[in-house]
């Protein structure tokens, strides 16, 4: 979800001022989500999610680190699911209320606050098209509907938590498959896929900087539009799962695309009916390769406790997390067994 926060970085009038805002793209997948496939219809899950990362760097779209930048970010939100049936098919309907806010900031050349709190909320589906627990062979394709409802988007600080009224749609597929079958010697394994696109929308009123570094006279910096083009991502995981809801992950991802493009930008000398029209400007991109290690450990046969260890090898257009922990706890409500 867009608790991952992606940037908006740009030169502008000779100096550096960026500003940074959430890019919805983010789903939160982890290894063996949708080998739930399987789970009896009519099951009901409530998930809550705790988040924590360190940056050691601000990266801007060019690739250079600014010097002395970081950021803690903390995100948590609830997930409620719901397995229903279409078409003899598993059919999973899910919402996700989420916050998020950042501290320890510094981003040189910017006034460092931070617009916190309620991140836009999400809504989404996925139908599986194959869910054979004998076979160990699991597909199915979600889709993400990101709605601008989070918290007011406010331009003139350093870094916002949510987008500036984007509403985005995030098309995802997961495969999971045993390879059990392939030999004895490899059963418990399991490989998952999971792939998505992001189709973000147009948002207003990105970025306003009063009195830029490098201008030559006091005065306002506005871009009144965003533009976003697509983002993209996949992760693959090779997982140990020996016993149900037990498992141990290792996983590499890949983000790329999502450039942000300020436009109908213009700089307003204080003082004076003098508007100094700007050129559009790329502020930020979604790009970087991550490590994970996820593992989940029932503590009853209805509630579990997962967790995700995750370090950024590269980054570009944003933040990068050395480190992040993500802790989730799931309780199961399970449906009567179906009579005979």
């Amino acid at each position: 979800m867009s608790t991952g926060v992606a940037a908006l970085l740009g030169s502008i009038i000779g100096g550096n001022t960026p500003a940074i805002a959430a890019s919805d793209n983010n789903p939160r997948t982890y290894a063996g989500d949708y080998q739930g496939g399987s789970l009896p219809i009519g099951t009901f899950i409530a998930f809550q999610y705790a988040s924590f990362a360190h940056a050691d760097a601000f990266v801007d779209p060019t690739g250079r680190a600014l010097p002395d930048s970081h950021a803690n970010t903390w995100v948590e939100f609830t997930r409620l699911t719901y397995f229903a049936e279409v078409a003899d098919h598993p059919f999973v309907i899910e919402a996700d209320l989420p916050f998020a806010t950042l501290t320890d900031v510094n981003i040189p050349g910017t006034n460092n606050r931070v617009a916190g709190g309620l991140v836009d909320p999400v809504f989404h589906m996925t139908y599986f098209f194959i869910s054979d627990a004998k076979v160990q062979r699991w597909f199915g394709v979600s889709n993400f509907l990101w709605l601008p409802l989070g918290r007011s988007f406010d331009d003139r600080s350093a870094v916002n938590v949510s987008t500036p009224g984007q509403l985005t749609d995030t098309p995802q597929f997961g495969y999971t498959e045993g390879l059990g079958k392939i030999s004895p010697s490899l059963n418990g394994l399991f490989f998952d896929l999971i792939a998505n696109a992001s189709f973000h929308g147009n948002g207003s009123s990105p970025l306003e900087v009063v009195n830029p570094p490098g201008a030559p006279f006091p005065g306002v910096l506005r871009y009144d539009a965003l533009t976003q083009r697509p983002s993209y991502d996949v992760k693959a995981f090779l997982r140990y799962n020996p016993s149900t809801f037990l498992f141990a992950a290792f996983g590499i991802e890949k983000s790329w695309g999502g450039e942000q493009i300020g436009t109908n930008g213009r700089f307003v000398v204080a003082g004076l009916p003098v508007a100094i029209p700007q050129p559009d400007m790329s502020l930020g991109r979604d790009d970087f390769l991550r490590g994970h290690f996820q593992f989940q450990i029932p503590l009853a046969q209805d509630f579990t406790i997962a967790g995700d260890v995750f370090h950024d090898f590269q980054a570009t257009g944003g933040f990068r997390e050395n480190i992040g922990v993500e802790v989730r706890l799931a309780k199961f409500f399970f449906p009567p067994s179906r009579a005979n």
